[in-house]
Parts: C-alpha cells; structure tokens; sequence
C-alpha cells in the first residue's frame, strides 16, 4: 500500500540575520546547568576524543578517561540517543562493529564478518539497538551477479550470533522503529527502481516492500516513531505502524538538505540540528541548521550573521563546518569547524539560540570536531 498525502512547506527557509527571525526555539529564558562533552576529532585518517565540563557561560577541559579511543576514520557509522556505531573493514575477508555508549562511557567490539571465504561482501550501512546490530551488505558473485542482505547480529547474549535476510535490490541505507527495521534500496541496474523494505526485528520476516519515487537518498527514524524518507525536493513520513506516507514538498529555495548531513540531533520538541550545504546563503560551503518538523521551516546559521569578519577570517579562520549538536540543557548551538590555516586543525563554536544568535565561546582543538555528544 502507497498512500500519498501532499502538503507544501510555505516558508521553507530562513537565514538567521535578519532584522527579525524566530530561531527555532519557543524561549530565551536563561539556563545554566552542568553539561559533559564528548568530541570526536578528525586530525586526517585518525579520530580521537576529548572531554570538557560546560554550563551556559564556560567550559573547562575534563581530564577524565574517554570510551573513545585514537582510531582510524571508520567506513561507516550511526547515531542514536548518545550511542554511536563504527564499522571498519579488517581485511578482505573480515569487518568490526565497536559500539561506543557516551551516556555510560563505555564500548563493545563485534566481529561482524569472517565467516565467508569469498571475501567478496561490500557493507553499505549499518544500525544498532540495544540488542541487535544490523549491517546491509552485497556479495559480488561475479562481475555480473551480486546477492544483497541484511546481517542482523544478535548482541544480547555472551555469544552473539546472526541471521542473514535476503532481499531483492542493493540495500544502502536503514532506519528503526516500531521493532522494525526498514532498508531503503535501489536497483543497480535501473536508476529508477526504488524501495523500502520493513523487517519484523523478532521474526526476520519481510512485512513490507514499497516502490518509491526516484532519487530516494536517506531514512531515518523521528522521535515520533516513525521513518523519514529524504529526497532533495521534498521528504516522505512513513508511519511504522500502518505504513501509509504522507509527503512534504519543498518550495524552490528552501529545500533543508538534511540528507546530506553525517548526524542528525533532535532536541525534546523534535526540532532537528544538523550541518547543511549553504548554497547562495553564505560564503562558507557548510553552515549549521535546524530544521521544524511541525511548522516545515529550516534555519541556517551563517556566519556572517552572528561573527564579525576579523573573527571568521583570522581569530577563529574559519574554513567550513564538520559537525552541529544542541545544548539543550543551556539552549546551546555547539558548531564544530575546520580551519583554513595550514594542518587539520579545528575549532568549535558555542552559539546561544535567542532572536539574535549570540557567541558565548571557542575552543580551539587539534583536528575539526567530527561528532558532538552530550550528557
């Protein structure tokens, strides 16, 4: 079944700047309560962690021990609620899942391939829960044939053990909710097939496959529970339940690009932070957004608009952004940058969401910030 519902986002887009804005949050009360960070930094191939201590007004650095060790830059990843997933390919024939819980400060290595002599499987995404850890997967038989699964590896006993699902087309991006894994996938061989699949995560039965439109890129799950389907002109919501979608188009313009963005945070009202392309907006090539849900509206922090020319081009030397994270318990815009000065060098800015955008601090780091995460 494939119900469509249209709606049109009026107002799609805002550049904070303006004379008068909203900023995608209901209040400028003051907050200041204690907040732990953890920052992943890019230095190049390698990623490693740093630990600071904030509140609304300061930050201190945390000489604690990070869960997150120096590792090399992963293939693939995903985020959830402070919980993040890293594949790396071993070798040919062997691939790890490490699973790095910020809110417990620990982590959790997985082998997830090395049971094939082929050496043949190309992993394309991956997702995690609580119990299970699911990873989409081509076997390239010939250069002709290829067979397309979903590895799901059950993680909730001392000795993990999984199950592969078939399916019909090259799987490449997934989502979960409802006890439900969905896999978005296309045909390698037609650039208009494609489709959602949904998994039934207890059974491993196929419940569902749904043609979609051409030039489906991403999905992923809301704080409503349901699946968000990302085009570059409009996006779907599939209830997981019932599986009808109902669709949102974009006006010219003001299309929000959130399938573009590495990580995507949703604070409690279910307003979503993420990095964006800026386009004609700013001269910088990405910029911070939020994007509403409910009212369909995007607004982007150029730089421009809250720090003066001397702070971008040469006290901070802002090159672009690398990653976006929201504060919440001190309504907090956390923008992590590269620098364009020579290395790999970083920064990260903490901007107060209020009418005017307001700079509280930098942190000057020894890569760009590839993730944020806050407890």
């Amino acid at each position: 079944m494939k119900t469509y519902n249209l709606f049109y986002a009026v107002m799609a887009l805002l550049i904070i700047g303006c004379n008068k804005s909203d900023d995608g949050n209901d209040s400028d009360q003051p907050k200041n309560e204690a907040s732990d960070y953890s920052i992943l930094i890019d230095s190049g191939d390698m990623l490693s962690g740093k630990l600071l201590t904030a509140n609304a007004s300061e930050f201190e650095i945390n000489t604690g021990v990070s869960v997150f060790k120096t590792v090399t830059k992963p293939q693939l990843t995903f985020e959830s609620a402070g919980v993040l997933s890293m594949y790396s390919k071993n070798t040919d024939c062997s691939g790890n899942v490490v699973v790095y819980d910020f809110n417990e400060n620990t982590s959790e290595n997985y082998t997830v391939f090395n049971d094939m002599p082929s050496c043949s499987r190309r992993a394309s995404a991956i997702l995690h829960t609580d119990s299970a850890i699911y990873i989409a997967y081509v076997d390239d038989i010939s250069e002709e044939e290829s067979n397309y699964f979903v590895r799901i590896v059950d993680i909730s006993t001392t000795a993990p053990s999984f199950v592969d699902v078939e399916v019909e087309q090259q799987p490449f991006d997934l989502a979960f909710a409802n006890n439900r894994l969905f896999v978005l996938t296309f045909n390698e061989k037609s650039s208009d097939d494609f489709k959602i699949l949904a998994i039934k995560a207890d059974t491993f039965d196929i419940i569902l496959s749904m043609n979609l439109d051409i030039g489906a890129k991403r999905i992923f799950s809301n704080p409503d529970g349901n699946i968000v389907i990302a085009y570059p002109n409009l996006h779907g919501t599939l209830n997981s339940s019932t599986m009808a979608v109902a669709y949102t188009k974009y006006g010219e313009g003001t299309e929000p690009n959130f399938f573009q963005s590495r990580f995507r945070r949703f604070d409690a009202a279910g307003k979503m932070y993420y990095d964006v392309p800026s386009g004609s907006h700013s001269t910088y090539p990405t910029v911070a957004a939020i994007y509403d849900f409910d009212t369909n509206g995007s607004v982007l922090y150029a730089y421009e608009n809250f720090l003066t020319e001397t702070q971008r081009n040469f006290e901070y030397e802002i090159k672009s952004t690398t990653a976006v994270a929201y504060d919440e318990k001190n309504n907090l815009l956390l923008v992590g940058y590269s620098k364009s000065g020579a290395g790999n060098k970083g920064g990260m800015l903490r901007i107060k969401l209020s009418a005017k955008p307001e700079l509280i601090d930098n942190l000057d780091l020894e890569g760009a910030p590839y993730a944020f995460f806050i407890k």
